[in-house]
């Protein structure tokens, strides 16, 4: 059960939220810890900094034009993953804090650790965003929110949102195996997101579905191989969301694949205008415990 409580970080001025989470099988996936679960988990815990912060739940918050506003992520950076290591009936500990970025955008950063120590950090910046047009995903722009003015900027995250515009700006520069750029033959994948699979209860393409979206196409195009992986980083950049019945691209940019994993660069685009909605950067490894099995299956094809 969670176990949820406000308490002080490094500066008693830094919201900062701790909480416990027993392993079960909603927590878990194919590999290990679910990634889906996770991110969502995380994505709550800042929901729930920045509620606390302004005195009120993240639904009663409205900007100067009296306009529901909501919290939307530029970013999400998963590192140090060792999620293969978590397993059912293990306790997970958070440790979340939260800090300013800008006038209207926020970072949290969450250690996540289980019984054999940390097994992942997960670093997200958001914006406020208010719909121009009623319903429509695609009339969302940024919009600032009052009360928020005492939380104090953590250089950590300035650091991330740098990061974030360096990698935005150059993408290739980021890029595994960028020595075969375009030179891959696996052609983009075609999707199209499920209303009651995909989209949150706000209406927007939830943040935590863009990497399923990815892994999906990995799937077409890898098989197997995906499947024996478990992810041990992930940066996602957010440039838009997509609206209700829109079909999706998922185009490779770059990948890289072998006995140490499979990482790739993937963009995600609405298909009828070729609007970017992501970058989605991957870093995945195989779960050496499965064995023999493991290796023959990245054994180089002749």
């Amino acid at each position: 059960m969670l176990d949820l409580a406000l308490s002080a970080a490094s500066c008693p001025s830094v919201p900062a939220l701790r909480g416990r989470q027993r392993v079960g099988m909603p927590q878990l996936a194919l590999n290990g810890l679910s990634e889906s679960w996770l991110l969502a988990d995380c994505g709550d815990r800042h929901w729930q900094l920045l509620a606390a912060a302004a005195g009120m739940s993240v639904s009663r918050l409205r900007d100067g034009g009296g306009r529901r506003v909501y919290p939307a992520f530029r970013a999400v950076r998963l590192r140090h993953g060792r999620l293969g290591s978590v397993v059912e009936d293990d306790e997970l500990v958070f440790a979340s804090q939260l800090g300013r970025v800008s006038r209207t955008q926020f970072y949290s950063k969450h250690l996540v650790s289980a019984g054999s120590g940390l097994c992942a950090v997960v670093e997200m910046q958001s914006v406020f965003v208010a719909r121009e047009t009623a319903g429509l995903n695609t009339s969302a722009v940024r919009s600032p929110v009052a009360g928020l003015e005492h939380v104090p900027a953590l250089d950590e995250g300035l650091r991330f949102a740098e990061l974030n515009r360096r990698v935005a700006q150059a993408p290739q520069e980021w890029e595994p195996g960028r020595s075969s750029r375009g030179g891959h033959s696996y052609a983009p994948f075609t999707l199209h997101p499920c209303p009651s699979l995909h989209f949150n209860g706000a209406g927007f393409l939830y943040f935590a579905r863009f990497h399923e979206l990815v892994d999906q196409a990995e799937w077409g195009w890898f098989g197997p191989r995906a499947a024996a992986c478990v992810t041990t980083e992930r940066h996602l950049l957010y440039h838009g969301n997509a609206d209700v019945g829109g079909a999706l691209s998922v185009q490779l940019s770059a990948v890289e694949q072998g006995a140490a994993g499979l990482h790739h660069h993937c963009q995600l685009l609405a298909q009828a205008d070729k609007r970017p909605l992501a970058d989605v950067f991957t870093r995945r490894s195989p779960r050496r415990e499965q064995g023999d099995f493991l290796e023959a299956l990245f054994e180089p094809r002749r």
